[in-house]
């Protein structure tokens, strides 16, 4: 089988969608031939390059303008047309303004479309409508949309699509990468990070977007945790930079300035990494408070590493995971001091915090494992090319 993936980003750039994406590739790299295919605001990337023995071919994107759009498309055009034989599908991750014309040449050449929904609130069904009529006509022709939580799968039923097309596969996790350490190894690991290695630490994996709740995190620290725990601290993930899409320049300013007196000895701020599994098994415990989600990556590789995990309650999606004081904890969304009394509660406990993250640690074996995951995904390609 002959796979076109179409993400908007892709290693080396950094992202839930371009993680997940490239775990998905090298899990089937053995069944299914796969070329990736994304587009990038950052012009020092080449065009074109192999990862992991798979093509990579990148569209800039220099300014958000109708002519820098207007020649994008193009590129994707010839693109698409030029190895049109190279790939039988289409699977896209999310769906956006490029989505439309890739789908519509799809069709025109007779490929197959898979639409995962990335994000309840933007891509699902019922916000599609919404989004207007271009977006939502060709979001209607897909073959199959891949659902990862039951919320989406409910929105879709509200939806007039085909009940068939239906099929819920949810994010995976590496288990072998993403795994608990020994209080040794986390030692070693904090040392090579340049973190301190008696300090109780808190983690937050994410851009740096008012979805994410980068300020809750901060505040509830601040006020209920920072005096009462004077031995612990925050290690932000996540890009601060006003150029990516996701990131939201004014909440970065309030976040540093808030942080200004602990930066670098309480509250550590790391721009990108490409080894994340070090930090999630450097931390004591992890926390996103997250407005919006989809099904979010990052929640199930702290679950991975076994990790208390504390995120917000957001019906059919992370409470489909975290089952309340059995493998994490789940605070109100949006409530800085509901967030703050559940860190407390952690650092308080260290019973309930071994008991939450060896739980959490069981939940994505039994559910989100990789090979089970991809194995789901094989079978959804054969489903739509039955004669390969």
């Amino acid at each position: 089988m002959n796979v076109l993936m179409v993400t908007g980003a892709y290693y080396p750039e950094v992202s839930g969608a371009a993680n997940q994406c490239r775990q998905l590739v090298n899990a089937l790299s053995k069944e299914v031939s796969f070329t990736v295919l994304t587009t990038t605001r950052d012009p020092d990337l080449s065009p074109r390059s192999q990862f992991d023995d798979v093509d990579v071919l990148r569209v800039l994107l220099n300014e958000r303008s109708f002519a820098d759009y207007c020649k994008a498309s193009l590129k994707l055009t010839r693109f698409f047309i030029s190895r049109r034989k190279d790939f039988q599908i289409v699977h896209l991750h999310g769906f956006s303004l490029k989505s439309c014309l890739l789908t519509l040449l799809s069709k025109l050449l007779h490929k197959k479309v898979i639409i995962k929904m990335t994000s309840i609130g933007h891509d699902d069904p019922i916000s599609m409508r919404q989004r207007g009529f271009l977006l939502n006509y060709f979001f209607s022709k897909a073959d199959i949309y891949v659902c990862m939580n039951p919320e989406f799968e409910k929105l879709y039923q509200q939806s007039e699509l085909p009940s068939n097309r239906y099929k819920q596969i949810p994010n995976c996790v590496d288990t072998n990468l993403f795994r608990p350490v020994t209080n040794g190894e986390k030692m070693t690991l904090r040392d090579q990070l340049g973190l301190p290695g008696e300090m109780k630490l808190i983690l937050f994996v994410g851009h740096f977007s008012w979805e994410k709740g980068t300020d809750l995190l901060l505040n509830a620290w601040k006020r209920h945790v920072a005096s009462t725990f004077p031995d612990t601290g925050i290690v932000f993930v996540g890009s601060t930079k006003p150029d990516h899409y996701e990131v939201d320049a004014e909440l970065v300013k309030d976040v540093q300035q808030l942080a200004q007196p602990y930066i670098n000895e309480r509250i550590f701020f790391i721009e990108k990494t490409h080894k994340i599994e070090k930090y999630y098994q450097t931390a004591d415990i992890f926390v996103l408070p997250s407005l919006r989600e989809g099904l979010p990556n990052a929640l199930l590789e702290a679950m991975a590493c076994g990790l208390p995990v504390i995120f917000s309650r957001l019906r059919g999606i992370t409470d489909w995971v975290v089952e309340e004081g059995v493998n994490g904890l789940l605070v109100e969304p949006g409530i800085s001091d509901d967030l703050g009394k559940a860190i407390g509660r952690v650092f308080n406990g260290a019973v309930l915090a071994e008991t939450l993250g060896w739980q959490a640690r069981r939940t994505i074996e039994d559910r989100f494992s990789i090979d089970k995951v991809a194995e789901q995904h094989a079978g959804l390609y054969r489903e739509l090319v039955p004669s390969v």
